[in-house]
């Protein structure tokens, strides 16, 4: 231990002592003067901009001094340290049985982390993870823990995984709580595992908890047994997910509840249904398909904050690169390039490392990650008061994620939505989310924030949402939707006919199996490319209703082998079924690609794919506010300050190959342009430029503005 220590304040001198070497990524981020100044309150760090480093502590952390570790954030550039307080193990004096204390204990690590967190300034968010239990607990209390659908134990390296129905979460962990909350009184709150996961540490899947109290708690809230095997392949699996969600929610409202007694304000995180704060997580995971997906941090800024307008958000980087390799750190740049979609969508830096700053076998990511917190706290005041204000919405329907796979069509949802994702990304069409639980409520009136609404083969539609997606389009919207959108009702079951009254087919017809299909773009009148588009997969075939037309007619078929046969016999007929539906309503227009689109460009990039979607969006809807030119693969996001100053952000992607993130080559000679700029001058922050706009010939109303080379992003401050 006494060799642990000595290392330990080795790697903390090299740590703290390398935040401030210049080298690396971001050498430009460095040439702003770093801060961490500013009015900022502990107790109401929501309220402000703030920067979140957590220490995920193992058992051996708490030998490390907290003051030292306190100060180590700070000079960071956070502003809000994560800390452990208990669950799995306590790093306080409990006095509970069963909260198994941290055998290297010596007096309140806990108290006296809080009091070195406000001594720096900082906001203490207390981690709780009640998730699981130790060995001596299950071993009086099995009935606490889950039970595998084999019989076995969820086990993993002595801990045991709390069932929700059990006593464990409904009852002790409630005593940990009550135990810790009435002795500290942390800024925040952060909970950790609570839920019904099927996979252990190893990504093994252990099935769904059959222990006896799900059983009984099953059949007494439905009067059904646990279905048998996992999916909607049993036909009890659709209540048991209701099951799922009424169990968990009851226990976070009894934590809120109890939390609310003891530390009235202050704020729990949560993923979903928070009341001031949100968190999410970003990490790599190997067992996934590769290469990871490059805009996971983008996509979950956007759904947080399309599920809860006006509330802060983070999603914390994860340092590792998977559990089994927890020591093992990711690159700098991929922190980065995760960091600038956040800041671009309006999310905050928030990073999650094992141990604490001085303790990282690679510290190496840490000097241009700390450069980029520091800048962020010198430009704070870009960061605060912002809203989205792209008026493209790309739809995030919860029903199809819930029931999809309840359908023949479910495999498609997720590559249809990452596809239509990138189709946006890649026509710098800056776009934001749009709640399927927020139009049903009402919360988002869709006319006042949005033009267009993109819904990318959302299979599962409710009452409200169709009621509120045909007044979207009846007032002037563009409402363009893929595969078999609206085929199903909000739990997955076929309907008979379309619900949208907007929606160009009738009903479905039996979808057909195709290979080899193409429509002729050169004779739409969309004009959108030259050629061929191919289609694959299925093709959604329907009953048009009077009044729809035929954007894109089809090409006729033409054989593919061998070579000589591959032409189109002269005088074949050709399809006359709609490659791309369209339909005025009211004052504005639905579209329907009646095929995946957005799937197969996920899946294959062809530019044709991309144009047509984006062609359709310049045909139907308003010219977009902000645009940009210039060759490089970037990512264009816009937010509003106040009622007029502008925030653009263009993400560099050129760091990336296939897993890998380098440091991207700068790009050169992007163009942004600004219809209605507030102001004829704009700031680039990381370059630290002030840019002059420049009106062209031919486009009257916008300025354009000729952006410095573009490292890992830009920022782009227009200021009334």
């Amino acid at each position: 231990m006494d060799d642990l220590i000595s290392r330990r304040s080795v790697l903390q001198a090299l740590s703290v002592a390398g935040l401030s070497v210049t080298g690396g990524a971001f050498d430009a981020l460095a040439q702003t003067s770093p801060g961490v100044g500013g009015a900022f309150d502990p107790r109401r760090w929501w309220t402000r901009d703030y920067r979140i480093v957590q220490t995920n502590l193992r058992e051996i952390d708490i030998l490390e001094n907290p003051k030292v570790i306190a100060r180590a954030v700070r000079e960071f550039g956070g502003n809000a340290i994560v800390s452990n307080i208990g669950g799995i193990i306590a790093f306080y004096p409990t006095k509970l049985k069963y909260h198994f204390r941290n055998p290297y204990l010596k007096g309140d690590f806990v108290k006296a982390m809080i009091d070195a967190a406000h001594a720096e300034n900082l906001a203490y968010l207390g981690r709780f993870d009640t998730s699981k239990g130790m060995g001596p607990v299950y071993k009086d209390h099995p009935e606490w823990f889950m039970v595998n659908r084999n019989g076995t134990p969820r086990e993993y390296e002595g801990t045991y995984q709390a069932c929700p129905s059990g006593l464990w979460l409904q009852d002790y962990a409630l005593q940990i709580l009550r135990e810790a909350l009435a002795k500290y009184k942390p800024d925040g709150v952060f909970f950790n595992g609570v839920g019904f996961g099927q996979n252990d540490y190893a990504g093994i899947d252990r099935g769904s908890c059959v222990c006896e109290n799900c059983r009984r708690e099953f059949r007494a809230m439905f009067g059904l047994e646990l279905p048998t095997k996992e999916g909607f392949a049993d036909p009890n699996w659709h209540k048991y997910l209701e099951y799922q969600e009424r169990v968990t929610a009851g226990i976070n409202e009894k934590m809120a509840k109890l939390a609310a007694e003891l530390i009235p304000g202050v704020p729990i995180f949560r993923f979903e249904e928070y009341q001031y704060v949100g968190r999410g997580e970003l990490q790599r995971r190997v067992a996934r398909a590769a290469p990871e997906w490059q805009y996971q941090s983008g996509e979950q800024v956007r759904g947080a904050k399309g599920r809860n307008p006006g509330k802060p958000w983070s999603s914390t980087s994860t340092a590792h690169v998977d559990y089994p390799w927890r020591q093992v750190t990711e690159t700098a740049d991929y922190h980065i390039n995760r960091f600038a979609q956040m800041l671009a969508h309006g999310g905050k830096l928030d990073l999650y490392l094992m141990g604490s700053l001085a303790d990282q076998d690679d510290p190496s990511y840490l000097p241009p990650v700390s450069r980029l917190f520091q800048w962020e706290a010198a430009n704070s005041r870009f960061y605060t008061d912002l809203n989205p204000a792209a008026r493209v919405g790309l739809y995030e329907s919860r029903a199809t994620q819930r029931f999809g796979a309840a359908t023949p069509f479910g495999q498609y949802v997720n590559g249809a939505f990452r596809g239509a994702t990138c189709v946006l990304v890649d026509s710098r069409i800056a776009f934001q989310s749009v709640s399927s639980e927020r139009v049903a409520d009402g919360t988002v009136k869709l006319n006042e924030t949005f033009d267009v609404i993109v819904m990318p083969n959302v299979l599962c539609l409710s009452a409200r949402e169709v009621q509120a997606l045909d007044q979207f389009v009846a007032q002037g919207g563009l409402l363009i939707t893929t595969g078999m959108t609206a085929g199903f009702d909000g739990e997955g079951k076929a309907l008979a006919r379309v619900p949208l009254a907007s929606f160009p087919f009738e009903k479905y017809d039996t979808p057909a199996k195709v290979a080899g299909w193409t429509l002729d773009a050169s004779r739409s009148e969309l004009k959108f490319a030259q050629g061929r588009v191919p289609i694959d997969a299925y093709y959604f075939a329907g009953t048009s209703k009077a009044g729809a037309d035929n954007l894109v007619p089809f090409a006729p078929d033409q054989r593919y082998g061998p070579p000589e046969f591959s032409y189109a016999v002269p005088g074949a007929t050709v399809r006359t079924i709609p490659g791309v539906a369209h339909l005025a309503h009211g004052k504005g227009h639905a579209v329907h690609v009646p095929w995946l689109l957005d799937w197969q460009y996920y899946r294959d990039g062809l530019p044709v794919h991309q144009q047509l979607l984006a062609g359709l969006i310049a045909r139907y809807a308003p010219a977009q506010r902000v645009t940009l030119t210039g060759a490089g693969p970037v990512e264009l996001a816009i937010q509003r300050r106040g009622d007029k100053s502008l925030l653009v952000h263009v993400i560099n992607y050129a760091g990336q190959r296939n897993g890998r993130y380098d440091t991207p080559p700068a790009i050169h000679g992007l163009s942004l342009g600004i219809d209605s700029s507030p102001s004829e001058s704009a700031t680039a922050l990381v370059a630290g430029q002030t840019i002059k706009g420049a009106s062209r010939a031919g486009d009257p109303g916008r300025l354009w503005f000729d952006l410095p080379p573009v490292g890992a992003f830009e920022a782009i401050s227009l200021e009334t």
